[in-house]
C-alpha cells in the first residue's frame, strides 16, 4: 500500500475517533460520570498545554500528553498537520472540492509559498506573549478547541435538528440543544472551511497558531525532501497535489516549517524525482529550515502580544461584576479562569440541561466564549458534576456531587459550591403582584433544605376581597444559584426570580455581605443557632435577614431608632423549647458597640445577667450585647423555666458571635 492511502486512512480513523470521542461526550446512560477520555484531543495539543503552562506557571493534569505530538515533531515536522489534526482533514476533505478558482495555472500560482504564510507565526508569538500575561484567549484561534466549539454549538445540534425535522426522531438522547452565538459559532466555521475554495487549506497555511507551533518545532527535523532536479520533467504535478504551499517543485526552496507530510508531491511525480529521506543533503539555497520572520516582526509580534493584555481589560465591561453571568460550579476565580479557559465548549457539550452558553461581551471581549450559566434555557443539576469532568485544563475544577453539597451533603461549616444566589423581582411574582397563588419556585428548588419557603399571608384581592395565599421568600445562606426557579418560572417574558453572581464561592468580593472597613463583621457566615445546637431548642423556621432598607417590614413602627443607631443587619428566626415553650430570637449588627449600647440602654430595667458585655433579664425577656451586636430573646408565655431555657439560647447565640 502506498503511504499516501497508508496517510489517507490514519487521517478518516483520526477525524472519526474525535467525532466518535466528541459524541461521547454526551452521557446517554444519564450517569455522573464519562464512559470515554472525551477530551484526549485536547489534552494532547500542545498549543493548549504551551498557553495554559504560561498563563498559569503550571501545568494541568493531563496535558503531558501535549509531548506525545510535539516531540515527534521534533523528528519528523509537522506530521500531525497531515496525518492527525481532525481540523486540518476536514480542510483537506473541502481544498480537494473543485473551484473554479482553482484550476490548472492558477492551482500551481495559488499552492507557491505565498510572504502572507508567515501570518500564523506572528499570531503564535502574540498569542504566546499575551499568554505570559495571564490570558487564555489565543485559545479563540486554537484548532483543537475551535474545532470542538464549533461542531458542540453549531453543527450537532444544527444535524439534529434537520433529522429530527426530517424523520420526527432525535439522534442525541437528550433534548435539542440551543446554544447563543451558535450562528456566529457557525458562521465562521463555514467561512474557513468556504476559504479552501480559493487556496487550498488556507487556515493551515495562514492563520492556524498550532501548525505555527509545530511548523518551529520542525526546523530540527530529521526528515527532509530530497529533490533531484535531473529527474524532473517540469510537469508541475508535484505543485498540483501540494498541500502546505512549500514549494516541493526542484529549483525552489523547500520550506520545511510549511510541510505537512502529506506525501502527496513524492506520490504525484512520474520521474521518482522526490523522496523523503532521514537527514537527505540540501544544497542551501533549496532548503528553509525554518519559518524566515526577521527580528522587526517578531518584536513587532511581541509588542502586540503584549498590548492586547490592557486593550482587553481597559473596558469598563471587563471590570464590572456582570450580574448575569453566573459561571459553572467548580470555576475557578475569573483571573485565573480566563488564564486556563480555551473556550472549547466541553463543559457546554456535556451539560445534560442545556444550561452552559458561550458567553458574548458580557465581561468583556477577553471572555468571549467563554462558559455561562443561563438558567431560563436550562439550570444546573444537583449531582451533576459533568463540566469538572470534561474540562481538560482546569478553568473549571473536578468534583463530587458530596462536594458540590447541593442535596444536603455538607456537614457543619462546610459549604456548598455556590455559583449564585437568587432574587424575586415581587412586581412580577403572581402571589406578590396578582394576588395569585403560585408556588412552582419552591417546588423546583432541588437543594436541601430547601432555599425557598413559602409564608401564608393574606393580601387584598380584587373588588375589596381578601386572599389569604402564600409568599415565596429566598433563604440566601441555603441559594446556590442552580437556576431551578428561574428556569421553570410560570412568567415567561421576564422571569419573577432570577439568579445573579454575587454569592459564589469562588470570588470573596463578590458576596452578598461583606466586612465593613473599621466596621463590624456582619458576614454571610452571622447567623442563629439550629435546631438542637442550644439544648432543648428548636428553630422551627429559617432564619429571616432584614437590612436598614426593608427592616420596616419586620419592625413596623420601631426601625427607625435601630437605623438611627448605625444598624447594619438583622437575624430573626422563631425557636420551641421541648415542644412547649415559644420564643423568637433577634440578633442585630450595627456598625460600632455605640450602636448597640444605645439600643440596650432603652431597654427596660431587669436583673443582671452574666452575658456577652451586659445582660439583663425581665420577666420572659432577655436581653444582652456584645461588641457591635444586640441579641434580643421575648418568650410568649412566663414559666418557672422560662428564665433559665432563655439564658441557654443565649449563651449558643454568644458563642456564635465573631469575636
Amino acid at each position: 500500500m502506498k503511504l499516501v492511502r497508508v496517510r489517507q486512512v490514519s487521517q478518516i480513523v483520526f477525524l472519526a475517533l474525535f467525532l466518535f470521542l466528541l459524541w461521547g461526550t454526551e452521557v446517554h446512560s444519564g450517569g455522573v460520570r464519562l464512559r470515554y477520555p472525551v477530551g484526549i484531543f485536547l489534552q494532547a495539543d500542545p498549543l493548549t498545554a504551551l498557553t495554559n503552562a504560561l498563563s498559569t506557571r503550571a501545568l494541568y493534569r493531563g496535558l503531558l500528553w501535549s509531548l506525545v505530538v510535539l516531540l515527534p515533531a521534533l523528528f519528523f515536522g509537522r506530521f500531525f498537520c497531515g496525518w492527525i489534526c481532525p481540523l486540518g482533514t476536514l480542510h483537506h476533505i473541502f481544498s480537494s472540492l473543485r473551484s473554479e478558482r482553482k484550476r490548472g495555472k492558477q492551482l500551481i500560482e495559488s499552492n507557491r509559498y505565498k510572504r502572507w504564510q508567515r501570518l500564523k507565526y506572528l499570531i503564535l508569538i502574540a498569542g504566546l506573549a499575551a499568554a505570559l500575561l495571564g490570558t487564555g484567549v489565543l485559545g479563540l484561534l486554537d484548532p483543537i478547541p475551535m474545532l470542538v466549539r464549533s461542531f458542540t454549538l453549531s453543527v450537532f445540534p444544527a444535524v439534529n435538528y434537520a433529522i429530527e425535522r426530517a424523520t420526527g426522531a432525535s439522534v442525541l438522547s437528550f433534548k435539542q440543544p440551543h446554544f447563543r452565538q451558535a450562528f456566529l459559532v457557525g458562521l465562521v466555521f463555514v467561512f474557513l472551511l468556504a476559504l479552501n475554495f480559493r487556496v487550498t487549506r488556507f487556515w493551515c497555511r495562514a492563520l492556524c497558531p498550532l501548525g505555527a507551533l509545530l511548523g518551529a518545532a520542525s526546523r530540527w527535523s530529521l526528515l527532509k525532501l530530497e529533490k533531484r532536479g535531473e529527474h524532473c520533467g517540469e510537469c508541475n504535478r508535484c505543485l498540483l497535489a501540494c498541500q502546505g504551499g512549500d514549494d516541493p517543485i526542484p529549483g525552489a526552496r523547500w520550506r520545511k516549517a510549511e510541510c505537512h507530510l502529506c506525501l502527496n508531491c513524492v506520490d504525484a511525480c512520474p520521474d521518482a524525482g522526490l523522496a523523503f529521506r532521514i537527514g537527505a543533503a540540501q544544497e542551501g539555497r533549496d532548503l528553509a529550515e525554518g519559518p524566515e520572520l526577521g527580528r522587526r516582526r517578531m518584536v513587532a509580534s511581541i509588542a502586540a502580544g503584549a498590548a492586547v493584555i490592557p486593550l482587553l481589560r481597559i473596558g469598563a465591561e471587563a471590570h464590572e461584576d456582570h450580574e448575569r453571568l453566573v459561571r459553572p460550579p467548580g470555576a475557578a476565580a475569573e483571573p485565573d479562569f480566563l488564564a486556563r479557559c480555551t473556550r472549547c465548549g466541553e463543559c457546554m457539550r456535556v451539560c445534560p440541561a442545556n444550561a452552559l452558553h458561550p458567553a458574548l461581551l458580557a465581561a468583556g471581549v477577553e471572555a468571549l466564549w467563554t462558559p455561562a450559566v443561563v438558567p431560563r434555557i436550562g439550570y444546573c443539576q444537583p449531582s451533576c458534576v459533568l463540566c469538572g469532568e470534561a474540562c481538560p485544563t482546569g478553568a473549571i475544577g473536578r468534583f463530587t456531587p458530596s462536594e458540590k453539597g447541593w442535596r444536603g451533603e455538607k456537614a457543619g461549616a462546610e459549604q456548598p459550591i455556590r455559583i449564585g444566589t437568587a432574587f424575586y423581582d415581587r412586581g412580577r411574582c403572581l402571589p406578590w403582584a396578582m394576588a395569585t397563588e403560585c408556588i412552582v419556585c419552591e417546588e423546583w428548588c432541588p437543594t436541601s433544605p430547601k432555599a425557598i419557603y413559602l409564608r401564608e399571608a393574606e393580601v387584598p384581592g380584587a373588588g375589596g376581597t381578601t386572599v389569604r395565599l402564600r409568599q415565596p421568600y429566598i433563604a440566601a445562606e441555603r441559594c446556590v444559584g442552580c437556576g431551578a426557579c428561574e428556569y421553570a418560572c410560570p412568567v415567561k417574558d421576564r422571569p419573577a426570580v432570577y439568579v445573579t453572581s454575587i454569592g459564589e464561592s469562588r470570588s470573596r468580593a463578590n458576596q452578598l455581605l461583606l466586612r465593613r472597613e473599621g466596621g463590624s463583621a456582619v458576614t454571610a457566615a452571622l447567623s442563629l443557632p439550629d435546631s438542637n445546637e442550644a439544648r432543648g431548642w428548636t428553630r422551627t423556621a429559617p432564619v429571616r435577614s432584614f437590612t436598614p432598607d426593608n427592616l420596616w417590614q419586620y419592625l413596623d413602627g420601631g426601625a427607625d431608632r435601630f437605623v438611627e443607631a448605625g444598624l447594619e443587619h438583622t437575624l430573626t428566626a422563631p425557636y420551641r423549647f421541648e415542644g412547649q415553650l415559644e420564643a423568637v430570637a433577634d440578633l442585630h449588627a450595627f456598625r460600632t458597640p455605640a450602636g448597640a449600647v444605645r439600643l440596650f440602654d432603652a431597654e427596660p430595667p431587669g436583673r443582671a445577667v452574666p452575658l456577652g458585655d451586659a445582660a439583663r433579664l425581665s420577666a420572659s425577656t432577655l436581653v444582652f450585647r456584645k461588641g457591635p451586636y444586640l441579641v434580643r430573646l421575648v418568650a410568649y408565655d412566663d414559666t418557672p423555666r422560662t428564665a433559665s431555657a432563655l439564658i441557654v439560647l443565649a449563651r449558643a447565640i454568644e458563642a456564635r458571635l465573631p469575636r
